[in-house]
């Protein structure tokens, strides 16, 4: 294909984004998933989601399993229509799993300098977390997904945890706590286990996490005061204060301090004005500007400005005056 002809179809594929008439629109999409090339695959794909064209679902299929023919990376290089073809089914709301565990299960291996590398990740974890609102029942998902919860690609990993957490039921939080001490290569990945846990089921799992604040590998200790510090349960945050009471580095103070502006609680409010009052200067100014992101900004106001007087400290002057200019 010269470059000119492949310009004009790319032209009509983003043409078709500011037409009202979806049976036109319909028309080109479906023309273009059956395109040899699969980055314009890759774009009709995106538009039949972005345009909520569910009568493009069986095209959407049946390019999808063209797609995972015998060569599978020469047909989609970098896996680039298998992916946005999932994305489009997951945002078209279809419910039947098969494309999705199809998804889940591949790994597509391609040359790189020196060796290969897998670029099928982003397909499997868009499938994991697409599979959730599948019509599926909770224990053959949930056996669907374990597997990968020791997949070589993090961002799969991330993405199964979250997803077997909104499975819900006992067996659910029983797996991930399995994860959480099975360990993983990647702090983060355990945080997303210790989230996991402390949404489902945070009263029994708030001990199970303060566990973690005694590890020495580097970044474990903080996902997990930082998980209990955004939580919604006040147990979960009275193991903070517990916390904060101890000698700890500077580094999980600021942890700490930041993560209580997702927090909803009043007691992780009234911990940064606490903060603020102690006189901390670098800590002082971190809790300033976490209750300027926080949804109690307006209402603490006229408190933290008066903490802020008392405290005489010009850096802290200056924080308040930046984060509530």
């Amino acid at each position: 294909m010269s470059g000119e002809a492949y310009k004009a179809k790319l032209g009509k594929i983003e043409a078709l984004r500011s037409l009202d008439d979806l049976d036109t629109v319909l028309t080109g999409v479906r023309k273009a998933l059956r395109d040899r090339s699969n980055y314009i695959v890759a774009k009709a794909a995106a538009m039949a989601g972005s345009r909520y064209l569910t009568a493009a679902i069986p095209d959407l299929l049946g390019a999808y399993a063209r797609l995972f023919g015998e060569d599978a990376a020469a047909a989609d290089p970098l896996v680039l229509a298998k992916q946005a073809i999932a994305q489009a089914l997951k945002d078209l709301d279809h419910r039947e799993p098969e494309p999705y565990l199809r998804g889940l299960g591949h790994v597509q291996l391609e040359k790189t300098w020196g060796g290969s590398e897998d670029r099928a990740g982003s397909l499997r974890a868009t499938c994991a977390h697409a599979l959730v609102g599948c019509d599926i029942d909770s224990l053959a998902l949930l056996e669907a997904l374990i597997d990968h919860l020791v997949d070589p690609d993090k961002q799969v990993r991330l993405e199964v945890v979250r997803a077997i957490g909104q499975i819900g039921g006992h067996e659910s939080v029983l797996v991930v706590r399995v994860k959480a001490l099975a360990g993983d290569a990647e702090a983060e990945v355990l945080g997303e286990c210790f989230r996991v846990l402390l949404a489902r089921a945070p009263h029994e799992s708030a001990g199970f996490v303060e566990r973690f604040l005694g590890s020495a590998r580097d970044g474990i200790a903080l996902e997990a005061v930082s998980a209990l510090a955004e939580s919604r349960s006040p147990v979960a945050f009275a193991v903070v204060r517990r916390f904060w009471a101890t000698e700890i580095s500077i580094n999980l103070r600021r942890a700490i301090v930041f993560s209580c502006a997702a927090s909803p609680l009043t007691e992780a409010r009234d911990f940064l004005l606490y903060v603020v009052a102690d006189r901390r200067g670098d800590l002082a100014a971190s809790a300033i500007a976490a209750l300027a992101a926080s949804r109690f900004r307006d209402d603490v106001r006229e408190r933290i400005e008066q903490a802020v007087r008392e405290t005489g400290d010009a850096a802290v002057i200056a924080a308040f005056a930046r984060e509530f200019r």
